[in-house]
């Protein structure tokens, strides 16, 4: 009897390493999460990282990935800021307000692209069918296929700023100046050039079920937008398509074309720490943005919900000089850096010098 319950005892785990055990056992359940690709899990690199960390991070990183269900009012509150905005200008077409409309109601569409970012990692609900048509409807007024920007996003994060990288601007050209007059243009044609970059990769590099999902998805925004139209033309209202969402989505492409540039360009490759930018900015940025801003967070934890971004911004402050990671606090001053150095260089600013 005794010499069992001496094994017994022996077996327990002792109370240092159990919570420990407890954060590798959480973060094993939270790669399914990622998305609803294989290809798309956490990669040997990230995941020795995630397990280098001291074990409370650890704990504290699995408790950010809890879904707060609360937080999905966004897929409401975007559209109704588009909406109202609109029948503001419409009822009162006075060109001050209607210049501040395009800008509503441009960064609003920019936000509801942004959640089908998030959908894509199936952040909003687990939920691989409400994921898909949510980010579907908010990608709608963008005119992308959420299928096909999943297909998209999933190598992106496989092969952040690598050669199998769809997103990287060096994978574009070998020539040095074709690559930065890409750059450069970026900030006019960027989401154009981008929107017709996520249809092809999607139906080059997805499955053959991915590629029936994409043809589906582009044609139902077909037919939508075929509807929409024909209803403003049968009340002779077509002006309204041209203030309430022609004239915005070139506010909603600048934003996104900006916000692009600043993910990763002038970053160090081949470092998780190093070859993706934060941009703290501020809280209206932020929520504009989904958070995305945070996008070295993203990267490294991809499923954890865009409202708790922040949360392990400043869980990862000491890691961050550790590794002298890149941290802007101003899209401003990010701009700046970029028509300085361009695509071939390296930005200064970093943790340290914050």
């Amino acid at each position: 009897m005794t010499t069992t319950t001496t094994q017994k005892q022996r077996r327990q785990p002792t109370p240092k390493t159990r919570p420990a055990k407890r954060a590798a056992d959480r973060f094993d359940r939270i790669k399914k999460w990622d998305t609803s690709d294989a290809e798309t899990f956490p990669s040997g690199s990230t995941a020795e990282w995630l397990r280098s960390l001291p074990a409370p991070t650890r704990l504290a990183l699995a408790k950010l990935h809890k879904l707060d269900p609360a937080k999905n009012i966004v897929i409401v509150a975007y559209p109704a800021l588009w909406i109202a905005t609109a029948t503001l200008i419409t009822l009162v077409p006075h060109p001050v307000l209607r210049f501040a409309g395009y800008a509503i109601m441009g960064v609003a569409i920019h936000a509801m692209a942004v959640l089908t970012h998030e959908a894509s990692h199936l952040s909003m609900f687990r939920s691989k069918f409400l994921d898909r048509w949510v980010g579907f409807l908010m990608g709608a007024p963008l005119t992308v296929s959420g299928t096909a920007y999943r297909v998209l996003h999933a190598y992106h994060h496989k092969y952040t700023r690598d050669q199998g990288d769809p997103d990287e601007f060096n994978n574009a050209t070998k020539n040095r100046f074709l690559l930065s007059v890409l750059f450069y243009s970026w900030l006019v044609v960027g989401t154009p050039l981008y929107l017709i970059h996520v249809f092809l990769t999607a139906m080059i590099r997805g499955s053959s079920r991915d590629r029936f999902d994409v043809l589906v998805e582009y044609a139902l925004l077909a037919g939508i937008f075929a509807g929409v139209y024909a209803t403003f033309k049968h009340y002779g209202r077509t002006d309204i398509l041209l203030h309430c969402w022609a004239f915005p989505m070139i506010i909603a492409m600048i934003f996104a074309n900006v916000r692009s540039w600043a993910e990763h360009t002038q970053t160090i490759p081949g470092d998780l720490l190093t070859q993706t930018r934060t941009v703290t900015s501020n809280r209206v940025v932020s929520f504009l943005m989904c958070n995305l801003n945070y996008h070295l967070e993203h990267h490294l934890c991809p499923s954890i919900p865009w409202y708790n971004l922040p949360a392990m911004h400043k869980l990862m402050q000491d890691e961050y000089r550790r590794r002298n990671s890149f941290i802007y606090t101003s899209y401003l001053r990010f701009l700046y850096d970029a028509f300085r150095n361009g695509v071939h260089g390296i930005s200064a600013m970093k943790m340290p010098s914050m």
